[in-house]
């Protein structure tokens, strides 16, 4: 029982993005629930639904790696054996791929009996959120800005805001995605999580954040 009640909390988690911008679902900006055709009540998705897929570790990892520019090191599955001197000589031991990797279900070894899995549990979505926390907070990682480059101090908000959806899911924001996003920007601006970089840059590297741990990046 307490197993399960953990599992509910991490795909709730997981769905949100624990950060309260998660709110499009089953596409873009949420969705009319086809199993209500007579329109009763307030029926919008804020969830994705099936049929979805779960992205690979391996592709989560180098999807994120491209839209941030972070670098998680690389993984060689031709020489998989974890401990041997050859694993280490490919350089898997260099970086944090090949351990975010196998946390996330992924980088199995041919030669050891290790499966691939799909499950998204506790395990998965705090390996998740370290993955993309190292990443989009990565000072030197800029991908998640126009022209991958700092902010200057008058760079539009919304311009951050776009270039992060159009990198991340292809489309520009929406009406809606745009406003939970602007507000997300003004509170984070008004208070940053971080001291060491401008306002603007530390509220978008927490929106970086919050949409790589978003349902709609993840599932496909």
């Amino acid at each position: 029982m307490r197993r399960s009640a953990l599992c509910v909390v991490a795909l709730v988690c997981l769905g949100t993005g624990c950060h309260g911008l998660a709110g499009g679902g089953g596409g873009a900006g949420g969705g009319t629930d086809p199993g209500d055709p007579g329109g009763g009540g307030d029926r919008s998705l804020y969830f994705y639904y099936g049929p979805q897929k779960l992205m690979y570790a391996e592709s989560i990892l180098y999807s994120i790696a491209r839209i941030t520019g972070h670098d998680f090191g690389s993984w060689d599955f031709t020489t998989p054996d974890p401990g041997t001197q050859a694993f280490a000589n490919a350089g898997n031991n260099a970086g944090s791929f090949y351990p975010h990797c196998r946390l996330l279900g992924g980088c199995m070894e041919h030669r050891i009996p290790l499966g691939r899995t799909s499950f998204v549990g506790t395990a998965y979505v705090l390996q998740l959120e370290k993955a993309v926390t190292e990443a989009c907070y990565d000072r030197a990682a800029f991908g998640m800005f126009p022209g991958d480059v700092s902010p200057s101090a008058d760079e539009p908000v919304v311009d951050v805001i776009q270039h992060q959806y159009r990198r991340i899911f292809g489309v520009k924001a929406d009406a809606a995605e745009l406003e939970r996003s602007i507000a997300y920007f003004d509170a984070h601006i008004a208070a940053p999580e971080m001291a060491d970089v401008s306002a603007l840059e530390s509220a978008g590297r927490g929106h970086c954040r919050a949409l790589l741990t978003t349902n709609r990046f993840l599932f496909y």
